[in-house]
């Protein structure tokens, strides 16, 4: 086996979690809500306009744009950054802003949402309308009584709209850093967003500056189904493709946090693994959620991702085969507040990393690097 590395973390104490209970009540209604919202602190927010001053958004400050996925019966009860939380013995609550310390740092804060859309029984509807109007659901919408609509549904993707979106808004941009982090059925927006903004700058449509410079994908999920809109290949193929052909090659950083059962499907492809050498690739263990809440586990990605900007990297550290012991790297390991020199350092190694959970299951966390040869969990 190869060499064993290891990274420990100091995570927020979260002893448990009920749900998202969203405070955005003006997004839901009868009529379709969607589009992005700038966050200021304790769930204060305000919709992106065309042309108008936002209080919640300054174009010289860097900026980190949220995109989430797949929301069934969910259309009432959109994510913000207020995330509730169950006390461990079930009989207390908490709700933390875990956009707080982004914003007290100086950066930008949005949501893009396209909840009304994203609202379906099954997750492959949600996904095809990311890429085209023209399946057989078209792009209708659910209201938070659970209705649907096709009166009045743009006839354009939500691939589009993003873009639409972010252009609106980032056009005056000048702040050191754009971070896209999608959740989900969001990463594929978030790569996507990103590969078109490339392709609109080669060809001068738009400055080079509006391109990120930084993805996470949080929990991502690809259907592992063909498509005739992206001429037979599965989303995963098509979006592997865009990070490898189009975003490397630009210089854009990637990190990919898988979190739960609920997103396998996305680990069995057979070139999985050539990905995972080239992006930074870690494993969360979201502990608090309990071991058969996948939904907490799955939804703990975006969690742990914004919470971990509140506390220092990672320090990473080297297990000794001789003890239990781990003997520090003076490395740091991945998460929110890794700077984008070390994520860029560390997509050039041939590691992953996986977290494991402390001594008493959530204030003390660690990550494992292996060598990518060595294990391969989920895709072996």
């Amino acid at each position: 086996m190869g060499f064993l590395i290891a990274v420990v973390i100091v995570a927020v104490s979260l002893m448990g979690f009920d749900q998202n209970h969203s405070d955005a009540q003006s997004m839901v209604n009868s009529e379709l809500n969607y589009g992005l919202v700038w966050y200021g602190r304790e769930g204060n927010f305000e919709r992106a306009v065309v042309d108008q001053p936002n209080r919640y958004f300054d174009p010289n400050k860097p900026t980190i744009i949220f995109i989430h996925g797949w929301m069934p019966d969910q259309a009432g009860d959109p994510p913000t950054f207020m995330v509730e939380f169950e006390g461990h013995s079930g009989d207390t609550s908490y709700t933390l802003d875990v956009a707080r310390a982004w914003i007290e740092d100086g950066w930008n804060v949005g949501i893009f949402y396209w909840h009304p859309f994203s609202d379906e029984e099954l997750v492959w509807v949600a996904e095809d309308k990311i890429w085209t109007p023209d399946e057989a659901a078209g792009m209708r919408f659910r209201d938070a009584d659970g209705n649907y609509h096709t009166e009045g549904a743009p006839s354009a993707s939500v691939s589009e709209l993003l873009l639409e979106a972010y252009l609106d808004a980032m056009k005056d941009i000048s702040g050191a850093e754009i971070r896209i982090a999608g959740h989900s059925l969001g990463n594929q927006l978030a790569v996507n967003l990103t590969a078109e903004l490339i392709k609109d700058a080669e060809t001068g449509d738009i400055p080079k500056k509006l391109i990120p410079s930084r993805i996470a994908l949080l929990d991502p999920f690809w259907s592992p189904f063909p498509k005739t809109y992206l001429d037979g290949l599965e989303t995963g193929e098509f979006i592997q493709q865009e990070i490898e052909q189009i975003l490397l090659p630009n210089g854009v950083l990637v990190e990919w946090y898988h979190s739960s059962w609920l997103t396998e499907s996305t680990m069995i492809r057979e070139d999985i693994p050539k990905l995972k050498t080239q992006i930074v690739y870690a494993e969360l263990d979201p502990a608090y959620c309990g071991l058969l809440n996948q939904v907490c586990k799955h939804d703990g990605a975006w969690h742990l991702y914004f919470l971990s900007y509140d506390s220092p990297p990672p320090p990473e550290c080297i297990p000794d085969d001789a003890s239990e012991f781990c003997q520090p790297s003076g490395e740091n390991g991945p998460m929110a507040s890794t700077s984008n020199s070390r994520i860029a350092e560390m997509m050039k190694l041939p590691y992953y990393w996986i977290q494991e959970v402390g001594p008493d299951g959530v204030d003390a966390v660690s990550y494992t690097h292996l060598t990518l040869p060595t294990i391969r969990r989920g895709w072996s």
